[in-house]
């Protein structure tokens, strides 16, 4: 089974269409760059002709009512309970930390904290966020600086999911390892056509890789 996780699409959406067929669509955040909820609703059903069934978490530049929108269309991932995707456990958290730029969706970590502690201590398999953790390297900006959250590190420290899927820091790109989590943020979707394949087998942990539509 293949799970096509994507993230940052910022409003361009030329790449939809050139993703493969996977078994499931995971989508990070930010689907529009300080757009309105006409612009979101461009993007879910560009999304929803590709992968019907896909699942997400809002960006930090999304519509504030974007969180409410994906629970309306049957697309919204939750640190209140699980959803299954491709028999994994998953559960997840837009939006993100402070940031010197004001943007729609941000959250205090002492507020992440409190939502992030309902998921429970064992039995999540993938934890989805927009928000890189901090120090794991996904989080990492041009200048070296680490500027993820800390909120969601401490969330991975205590539920040790096996996957972390994450974005927003478009720099950082790449496959990591914090602790025994894998971390992923494939980099943006939007101007690189960017997208990770997660490939899950019977009885082997799951492979993972970056690739590029464009």
């Amino acid at each position: 089974m293949d799970i096509i996780f994507i993230s940052d699409l910022h409003n361009n959406y030329d790449a939809i269409d050139k993703l493969p067929q996977a078994d499931a669509l995971i989508v990070g955040g930010d689907f529009v760059t300080l757009g309105d909820e006409a612009a979101l609703a461009k993007a879910i059903l560009l999304l929803e002709k590709k992968f019907p069934a896909f699942v997400a978490v809002s960006g930090n530049m999304d519509p504030v009512s974007t969180d409410a929108i994906l629970v309306e269309t049957g697309h919204s991932l939750s640190t209140d309970m699980p959803t299954l995707i491709c028999r994994n456990r998953t559960f997840g958290l837009g939006g993100a930390n402070r940031s010197p730029f004001n943007t729609p969706i941000e959250w205090d970590e002492i507020d992440a904290e409190s939502r992030l502690a309902t998921i429970p201590d064992s039995g999540t398999d993938i934890l989805v966020t927009h928000a890189p953790p901090f120090e794991s390297g996904a989080d990492r900006i041009t200048n070296g600086a680490f500027v993820g959250s800390k909120a969601i590190a401490a969330c991975i420290s205590r539920i040790h999911p096996t996957l972390h899927l994450c974005g927003h820091i478009h720099e950082a790109a790449g496959i990591y390892r914090f602790e025994s989590t894998i971390i992923i943020n494939p980099g943006p979707f939007g101007d690189r056509g960017a997208f990770a394949t997660i490939r899950f087998a019977d009885g082997t942990p799951p492979f993972a890789w970056i690739s590029h539509c464009n």
